[in-house]
């Protein structure tokens, strides 16, 4: 195929008689941007279809043409990328992130870009953190700040019911909120959703949305509903009240009409371990029903969160329950601090390695410091946060493995949790074949495709004519994370080179310095 850099070459030819029938696509190539062509590269497109060898070409923030083959050509492409027979993906999307917090320090989001993901999700957990993370900030406020920060990565807002139900109810959040309160919080949800939020985002493990009512987040996400938006959340409970917060999910997608979406999807704690088929066949029964749930997971067996979480009722110095949880859900040796502002020498020891230094029993030593964190923190700053084992591999790859379920990383850039900076290429590398996701266009799928389908993106996640060039060229065969719980902030190797909107941000494994990401806003692109 032949592409003409001028409307003067292209009346010449008919001049001469060449009979050339000009596309739409071509047109746009007709004294516009320049263009680029990334050839020699196996792609796999984002929908699960098998990979083809072939090339694809960009013009500014979009893909124009989809090639199979590698036929030579006369190009007047300006760019000619020789991808030595590399693979090449749609950029992969972060569903659950907390990668945005930080963003201004450190703008080339080197946690995930060497990941190969393009774009981020925000507000998850119900939180939406400005600057200053004790900051709430709506997604206009966002939108404005974001304005003032070029960054590498694309980011998608979601309303956070968290830090909207602080906003209302200030430190009166103890309780069930009134009829005032949630017209009050409504508003607020609808002014994000006004501004491009993809949905509304709870978080109702953590204070204050633990208090919140089942009532009061269906009314919340009708409103999101109005706007055809989706529902995310870290359900109520992932442990001891796992199937009521199974049940209390599904319910409220039913009630409020709305997509739903459980956010890192797990069975933990012992008692739940192994019990997927039935989880899942919840999950499935609503489908079946008319209700859009899905999920995303993450392929690690520990979760990181405050300490506090484990206490669901808030009764820290109540030893049974601090026996239940070290013998049921987590034990000493398994509870790590990875952030601590109070005590900066507890970080990378464990609740047994404290407990043994101060002379206390691990009993003692969780109650107390579980108490002293709640009492000095607040609702939206933690003073400390570990790293936990709660799961079993088996439980997560099948979990993943279900249909409806994406991948994600739940993970920050200063990658206190291997997931922050390994999440994807663990996937890539560890998660293919029989025992995991099946075939690598599989895994590509759970990337991108069905990310973007989970949260409501258009025009990403696949690599077609017209569709945002967000790209990943990488090595599958030699694509791996380093990133462990011991030494979490190894970044990951195996991804070459990485466009967002067009635009090449890593090349060779190196950071270009540009800087194209664009906060997404729905219905606003």
């Amino acid at each position: 195929m032949v592409h003409f850099k001028s409307k003067t070459v292209f009346v010449f030819l008919v001049m001469l008689g060449v009979n050339y029938r000009i596309s739409a696509l071509e047109e746009i190539l007709i004294d516009g941007p320049p263009t680029i062509l990334i050839t020699n590269v196996m792609i796999y497109d984002g929908t699960g279809s098998k990979p083809f060898k072939g090339q694809v070409r960009i013009r500014g923030d979009r893909i124009l043409h989809v090639e199979r083959g590698n036929q030579p050509q006369l190009s007047s492409d300006n760019q000619v990328i020789d991808g030595k027979g590399l693979d090449l993906a749609p950029g992969f999307i972060d569903t659950h992130s907390h990668h945005d917090i930080g963003l201004d320090m450190e703008p080339n989001a080197a946690a995930v870009i060497t990941q190969g993901v393009t774009t981020i999700v925000r507000g998850m957990d119900g939180f939406s953190n400005g600057p200053e993370a004790a900051d709430y900030f709506s997604v206009n406020q966002y939108l404005e700040y974001f304005q003032s920060i070029p960054v590498a990565i694309n980011v998608a807002s979601f309303s956070a019911h968290n830090s909207i139900r602080l906003e209302v109810m200030r430190e009166d959040f103890k309780r069930e909120a009134t009829a005032k309160e949630i017209m009050a919080m409504a508003s607020l949800i609808e002014l994000d959703m006004r501004s491009g939020a993809y949905g509304l985002s709870t978080g109702l493990e953590y204070d204050p949305g633990i208090f919140s009512s089942t009532l009061e987040v269906i009314e919340l996400a009708k409103v999101a509903a109005n706007y055809d938006g989706k529902y995310k959340s870290h359900i109520r409970s992932e442990d001891r009240e796992y199937w009521e917060a199974i049940v209390e999910t599904v319910e409220i997608g039913r009630q409020a009409k709305i997509p739903v979406n459980i956010d890192h999807f797990k069975l933990n704690g012992k008692f739940n371990w192994g019990r997927t088929d039935e989880v899942l066949s919840i999950l499935d029964a609503a489908r079946e029903e008319g209700i859009n749930i899905t999920t995303d997971v993450y392929p690690y067996e520990a979760w990181s969160s405050s300490i506090t979480s484990l206490y669901p009722e808030r009764n820290f110095n109540d030893i049974k329950e601090t026996e239940f949880i070290l013998e049921n859900l987590s034990s000493a040796e398994d509870i790590t601090f990875v952030y601590h502002s109070l005590h900066p020498d507890y970080v990378q020891k464990t609740v047994a390695d404290i407990a043994n230094e101060a002379g206390k029993s691990e009993v003692e030593m969780l109650s107390h410091l579980s108490d002293e964190s709640y009492r000095l923190g607040s609702a939206s700053s933690a003073v400390e946060y570990v790293v936990a084992k709660g799961m079993i591999d088996s439980d997560v790859r099948l979990l993943l493995n279900w249909p409806y379920s994406n991948v994600t990383s739940d993970g920050g850039l200063e990658c206190s949790h291997p997931r922050g900076c390994g999440t994807f290429p663990k996937v890539i590398s560890q998660y293919r074949g029989e025992d995991g996701l099946g075939s690598l266009e599989r895994i590509i799928y759970k990337m991108t495709n069905l990310s973007a389908t989970n949260i409501g993106l258009k025009d990403r996640g696949v690599i077609k004519e017209g569709a945002f060039a967000d790209i990943v060229m990488f090595d599958a065969r030699n694509t791996k994370d380093n990133s462990t719980f011991s030494n979490s902030t190894l970044q990951s190797e195996g991804i070459d080179s990485v466009w967002v909107n067009g635009t090449r941000v890593l090349n060779n494994g190196e950071f270009t310095g540009e800087l194209p990401g664009r906060l997404l806003l729905k219905n606003k692109e």
